[in-house]
């Protein structure tokens, strides 16, 4: 470990601040993240305006009449929650870790899964969406991961990433150089483990250029979104369930998956359509939750430069990391 590593925000913010904010209860750490945000927004104009800019921006887009007062350190007080990811639920029990979400619409996915059908969970950037896998996988859904390896996760999500078990995780997770054969073959992955009965999860809101890609509107910008889900989806007839998660008061969750339906070909670009439109609703309603979509300029203005880039792999500065 070099004096670099040491002395990064990265290395203080995860290895020191939030375990430590860990042990002393959900609604403490929570209070004291969101607290730490919050000031951090106060404390640095430069971010002030970024926040005001982008809540005026999504704001207008959504003809939504969000009052700034309040949005804002709500706003501000998230990215730092946004930023913690799942580190707040590591090491505690099953129980313990169920019992801080409130869930909705689980009965589906669970009869899906068994039915032996298999099932399509299209995730997002939205809130606590690494907290919801985490609930997934403590849930004992069994689940593989069509996305880039989230980093800064807990050790318990590494554990399970790093398990040596049918359709292994290693076998699904996409890379910035993966060549078009191997590419292919996650694909397959993924059509092997549907078939199995197993639930695969995508994000649904990745801007990307390139194959598997189609058209759509985010927040009154358009351009093309990885849709591999849809595809997925027509080929091997399996139910598709949009998850939602965003944060609550005192360290709890809100996690929503709702009614399945299923697509039939020609139909991919439509079913794009429906799931952006109903992840504009999700932000409307929880601007506060929309980090990733307020501040992330791959969902700001179009510009020549991240159109270049986004060829190769989706970051916070060109495009989101599932």
């Amino acid at each position: 470990m070099t004096f670099r590593h040491l002395m990064s925000w990265k290395t203080c913010f995860y290895e020191m601040l939030l375990p430590t904010l860990r042990r002393l209860g959900p609604a403490r750490c929570d209070a004291i993240i969101g607290g730490l945000g919050r000031l951090s927004a106060a404390a640095w104009p430069p971010r002030r305006k970024l926040l005001a800019k982008a809540i005026d921006r999504a704001g207008t887009a959504l003809q939504a009449d969000w009052n700034p007062t309040t949005v804002h350190p709500a706003l501000a007080a998230n990215m730092l929650r946004f930023a913690a990811r799942d580190y707040p639920l590591d090491s505690a029990p099953d129980e313990e870790i169920l019992a801080r979400f409130d869930v909705n619409g689980f009965e589906g996915l669970q009869a899906a899964l068994d039915g032996g059908r298999g099932a399509i969970v299209v995730g997002c950037h939205l809130g606590g969406h690494i907290a919801a896998l985490h609930w997934l996988y403590r849930r004992g859904v069994p689940l593989r991961l069509l996305v880039q390896r989230p980093r800064h996760v807990s050790r318990e999500l590494d554990r399970r990433f790093d398990r040596d078990e049918p359709h292994p995780q290693s076998d699904f997770f996409l890379r910035r150089d993966l060549s078009p054969a191997v590419a292919a073959e996650r694909l397959l992955h993924a059509r092997a483990a549907l078939r199995d009965g197993l639930a695969v999860y995508l994000s649904g809101d990745i801007p990307w250029n390139g194959p598997n890609t189609r058209s759509g509107q985010l927040l009154g910008q358009t351009r093309t979104f990885l849709s591999v889900w849809a595809d997925l989806a027509v080929l091997t007839r399996v139910p598709v369930f949009l998850l939602f998660c965003t944060h609550r008061p005192g360290g709890r969750y809100a996690l929503t998956i709702e009614a399945p339906w299923t697509l039939a070909a020609g139909e991919e670009s439509a079913a794009l359509t429906r799931y952006l439109t109903r992840l504009e609703t999700e932000i409307k309603a929880h601007p506060a939750d929309a980090v990733a979509h307020l501040l992330w300029p791959c969902y700001g203005p179009s510009t020549d430069q991240a159109v270049t880039n986004s060829t190769a792999r989706p970051s916070r500065r060109v495009a989101a990391v599932p």
